[in-house]
Order: structure tokens, then sequence, then C-alpha cells
């Protein structure tokens, strides 16, 4: 068991239900989510000690999110109550050829507006394995971006070490896309793991990864971001290719500095929701490093994680570890 640190905003997600355009039926379905906290409540199913480190408004939702993440597993004591209010993000799920769409709603919220000096990084983080962080972080706010700066820099120092999803979301970064491509490259290089595809890495490096096989595209920009990275050990990403919005086909790549491990491509057909599955294979990806998995087994480990993600609705992964390796095995069939 691995002790593994999130950073980052936990969100109230206002979701259209089935498959409805927003508002349609005059409700919503909702959970509660966010890319850190997803990762945190994936791995704590899996068995590792997580924290989650956050900033709630005071009032019932913040209390109702901080409840939600114990429940799961989640230590929630480097959780604060501030002023503000709840993030959010409203999701219209598609369906056949009409795309899913998110809205953020994040402008002003507690965890935007944090105090970088309410978090104490080097008790935070003794005994950590792992700090899990994301690429969202540094569009909220000033207070965010100084908090994560911080957070590196000490784990960097007790050698902990980093995992960064890139999660680059154009939407909240909005005429500051420069900004994000110098931001994201300089968080990957204090990083031992990064989550970025071809494209991503491109935004990062200026360059494009077009390569007609897209196996040898992924191979080609993750070389290109090790060259770039003196200390990152490892990148990892997804490649999925859409067919409609419930059928999907998935597979999964991760490479390290002398090795390349690709997994099968899988059919995901009448698939229950998409959002979040991204945070499921992180997690799995992280949970194969900190368990001594070869590439490959972390490959096929992080795909069964998200292919069971994609079945469940709400972003977390609500499984534990021998349900993935169930899926591991290829049955189908009623568990008794």
């Amino acid at each position: 068991m691995a002790r593994i640190v999130c950073f980052g905003e936990i969100l109230l997600r206002l979701a259209s239900p089935a498959s409805g355009v927003l508002l349609q039926d005059k409700h919503f379905e909702a959970s509660f989510c966010g890319a850190e906290a997803n990762v945190g409540v994936a791995l704590a199913g899996f068995g590792h000690d997580c924290t989650m480190v956050s900033a709630v408004p005071q009032n019932a939702v913040g209390a109702a999110a901080i409840a939600e993440l114990r429940s799961l597993g989640i230590s929630i004591r480097a959780v604060r109550k501030s002023a503000g209010r709840m993030g959010l993000y409203f999701l219209a799920p598609g369906a056949m050829s009409r795309p899913s769409g998110i809205i953020y709603d994040r402008a002003h919220s507690a965890f935007s507006q944090l105090d970088p000096a309410d978090y104490d990084w080097p008790a935070l983080l003794t005994q950590a394995d792992w700090l899990f962080v994301s690429g969202i972080t540094p569009a909220l706010g000033k207070g965010p971006n100084s908090a994560l700066d911080s957070a590196i820099v000490q784990a960097r120092a007790m050698g902990t070490k980093i995992a960064l999803d890139s999660n680059f979301r154009p939407a909240l970064w909005q005429g500051r896309e420069q900004e994000a491509a110098s931001r994201l490259r300089a968080l990957a290089e204090q990083a031992d793991l990064l989550f970025a595809g071809r494209r991503a890495i491109g935004l990062m490096l200026g360059e494009t990864f077009d390569h007609a096989d897209p196996n040898e595209a992924f191979a080609d920009a993750s070389k290109a971001m090790l060259a770039a990275s003196a200390g990152l050990q490892h990148v990892a990403a997804t490649r999925r290719s859409v067919i409609t919005s419930d059928h999907h086909q998935l597979t999964t790549l991760i490479s390290s500095r002398d090795d390349l491990a690709i997994s099968r491509t899988i059919d995901l057909e009448r698939i229950v929701d998409r959002v979040g599955t991204g945070d499921a294979y992180a997690a799995g990806i992280v949970h194969g490093l900190a368990s001594g998995m070869t590439l490959r087994e972390c490959a096929e480990f992080a795909l069964a994680s998200s292919q069971w993600a994609h079945s469940v609705k709400g972003d977390f992964l609500r499984a534990e570890k021998d349900d993935i390796e169930h899926i591991l095995t290829g049955s189908t069939d009623v568990r008794r």
C-alpha cells in the first residue's frame, strides 16, 4: 500500500439525465468529482492510503463533499473550509452522433481563492510516496498556482514522486494559451510521471507529432518529452477512437526511457458515462507503478480500470482492486 496525496479542486457535477440536453428535463443529477479527487477515490479503492488536499465552501454543500470523500475512504483532514462557493460543472451527456458537452462554472470558488499559507506541505507530504496533481490547478487562480508550486518544491525536496496529469482544458485557459503551454511544460519538467498524449506534448514543446501510425506518434512525442525533462521517468496516455457517443475503442500506452508498452484495444459499447474515465486510467497507472508492475501490466490494469469506469454513472471509480482484476480475466458472468 502506498501513501498518496492528491491536490486539486473538488467539484459538484450537475448532469442532465438520460442523455438530455441541458435543462430539457428541468432538473439535474448531482454528484461530486474533480480530476484529482477522482484519482484519489480510485486509488483508495485499490487499497492505498489517500489524502485529499483542497478547499470547499463553509456551507452544507462543502460539508456534503467532505462526507462523500470520507465515505469512499479518502482522508479529508487537509480539506479546508473557507469563504467562496462550490465549483460546478454542467454535463449534457451525448447520444448517437451528438457529443457530450461540459460547461465549467468555477470562478470565485473556495478553491480558486485559497490561501497558499493554509497548507503545511512538509507535514502533508511526510512519508508520502506520491503527490498527484494536474494542469487544471494553475488555471484556476494565483492561490492554487502558488500552492501547487509549493507542493512540488516540497515533494522534490522530500523525495516524493510526482504524478502530473496535463489535463489541458481550453475553456479554463481561454486567451492564455501560450501561458498554458509554458506553465504545463514547467510542471512536466518537475514530474516523475506525466499523463499527456501527443497533442498535449506538442502544445508543451511547440512541436507536431503527426505520424500516420498513432502508436508511433505517441512514441515520438514521449521520447521528445523525456529528452526535454531530465527527471521524468514515465509518460502515459490513452488513445480513443469515437465511433458514436456510446461506442468507443480504447487503447492505453505508457513509455519509459527504454521501453514502450501498448495495451490491447477494447470495444466499449453502450457506454454509461465517459467523464472521469481518464482519471480511472491515471489511477490504474499510479497503482501499477506503486505496486511494482511491469509497463505492460500497468497498461492493462489501467485499461481495465477505465473500462469499469465507463460502466458506472458519475466521475468516481467505485471499484476495488479485485473488481479490476476480474475484468482482466475477460469474464462477464455473474459473480457469486
